[in-house]
């Protein structure tokens, strides 16, 4: 017997059974009595790929065993049903997709074969999380939920991609882009804050749109303080945690176009990072250790559509100042440019300058040109948060403040 054979068939027994031992366990938490479990399992990620091999030798045999399988699958379903009164179809269809798995490794798709074991795992195993999310859901986030695809679907595809105004200054998408993004943030804050609290879902919305805007986490955040003006210093933790993520992806994007330039800016993008973690943990410590939801006042608009609309025109009278101004100076005005693209965000000068340094500019001008849109869009944020809230901006004072002496007095003595 070959080796090879074996040791597929051995991997084929194995996925069975981590997919029949989450069965089984579920099965037990909830006092239930399942038509298959680990052993069952094992047997028909086997009988799947015992099938595969056969039918190289008896044409048909793998088609022949599956349907077979699905007749015994559907008889169990239905005797479930109509004996038990349950219904429910996880299991059974777990069990198909197990047969499955057990023909990809006979047919060396052992990769997708482990891969797609380890996704139906975690869907079954995501039972009681679903369960408690379908119950909490009102319509009205569901509607919220749909316009958002809306917006990001159908209405953000049709809309052209470029300057449609005879100075060739306003890009409706890159505008209705930002909008989205906007109420996507607030969205994913909302049913966070609803789902895991006001402290932890707050933290959670900031650390995870700080890697896509920290600008746009700073207007959600700030606009959803407005309306609760509960628990300052969580929101001020929150908003230090995107601004300090801020500061760590320059230092990735400067590696990924020009590690040169990342020698140049690594010691004080470092210390604002090392300022900003300490800053946020601090606050994260003196926010309350159970704060109450204040999710009822933020009911009547889940997305904050008509904050996020008004932000994303703020932002494309910006985006047309900077590409007005890049037009009319080029590189000679690489440092206005830099400070004006700072007050949008520093993804797209970074961007732009580590792809010049390689070319034309050098890279003290990238460098310096790069900590200066870092530094304007950091002031850029404090204005944000007092557009929306003044006692917030106050308060974001503390680390607004030293953040940009740290990162100017670093850069110049480096």
């Amino acid at each position: 017997m070959e080796l090879q054979f074996l040791k597929a068939f051995f991997i084929a027994a194995v996925l069975g059974f981590i997919i029949g031992l989450e069965r089984s366990v579920s099965f037990s938490q909830e006092n239930e009595e399942g038509f298959a479990g680990s052993r069952t399992f094992v047997l028909i990620s086997v009988l799947g790929y015992l099938s595969a091999w056969l039918n190289t030798k008896a044409s048909c045999f793998l088609t022949a065993a599956f349907v077979i399988l699905g007749i015994l699958v559907i008889s169990a379903y239905f005797l479930k049903v109509f004996r038990f009164s349950k219904q429910g179809t996880t299991t059974h269809i777990a069990a198909l997709i197990t047969f499955i798995i057990g023909v990809m490794v006979y047919y060396s798709l052992i990769e997708f074969a482990i891969f797609t074991a380890v996704i139906t795992v975690v869907i079954l195993n995501l039972k009681t999380k679903l369960k408690k999310i379908e119950t909490n859901l009102s319509q009205k986030e569901i509607n919220a939920g749909v316009l958002l695809l809306i917006m990001s679907f159908i209405m953000l595809p049709v809309l052209p991609n470029k300057t449609i105004d005879p100075m060739h200054l306003f890009n409706p998408y890159k505008t209705w882009l930002m909008a989205i993004i906007i109420a996507s943030l607030s969205f994913i804050g909302y049913l966070a804050i609803k789902f895991f609290g006001e402290k932890k879902g707050i933290l959670f919305t900031a650390a995870a749109g700080g890697f896509i805007s920290s600008t746009a986490v700073t207007a959600s955040l700030s606009a959803m303080f407005k309306q609760t003006e509960s628990s300052i210093n969580t929101y001020v933790s929150a908003i230090a945690i995107a601004n300090t993520l801020m500061f760590a992806r320059v230092l990735i994007e400067t590696y990924i176009t020009n590690p040169q330039i990342t020698e140049i800016v690594l010691l004080p993008y470092l210390a604002a990072v090392a300022y900003g973690g300490v800053f946020s943990y601090y606050f994260y410590k003196k926010s309350q250790k159970s704060v109450q939801s204040s999710i009822s006042k933020l009911e009547k608009n889940p997305l904050e559509l008509n904050e996020a609309i008004k932000f994303a025109l703020i932002f494309a009278f910006i985006y047309a100042l900077v590409e007005y101004t890049n037009t009319k100076y080029g590189n000679l005005g690489i440092y206005i440019v830099s400070f004006i693209s700072g007050f949008t965000d520093v993804d797209a000068i970074t961007l732009s300058l580590g792809e010049l340094s390689k070319k034309s500019l050098g890279l003290e001008y990238a460098a310096t040109g790069i900590a200066i849109a870092s530094l304007s869009n950091t002031v850029t944020k404090f204005f944000i948060v007092l557009f929306f809230n003044k006692k917030l901006a106050l308060k974001t004072l503390l680390f607004f403040i030293p953040e940009i002496i740290i990162l100017l007095s670093v850069f110049l003595l480096a």
